[in-house]
């Protein structure tokens, strides 16, 4: 389970742990993973109630406005 926690954290984020072998340097580790964005626990939970509950609803229209902003934003001929 820790190599694949150690493989996602080489993955995702730049200064995270480069070694190959079976030493591993927890105090790098402990930095990579102090790098990790906080999640909040209880809002992941909830969202996750609703969803197999049935009762989450997506806004489309909010969803595609969203994706044409993040779009736009991406796209360096659209800025103005």
């Amino acid at each position: 389970m820790l190599r694949s926690v150690v493989t996602q954290l080489r993955a995702n984020i730049p200064s995270a742990p480069k070694t190959t072998g079976p030493n591993i340097d927890l105090n790098e580790l402990r930095a990579a993973i102090d790098e990790l964005p906080e999640l909040n626990a209880t809002k992941v939970v909830s969202l996750h109630r609703r969803i197999v509950n049935g009762d989450y609803k997506i806004d489309s229209e909010r969803l595609a406005g969203k994706l044409i902003e993040l779009e736009s934003s991406l796209d360096p001929e659209q800025r103005s």
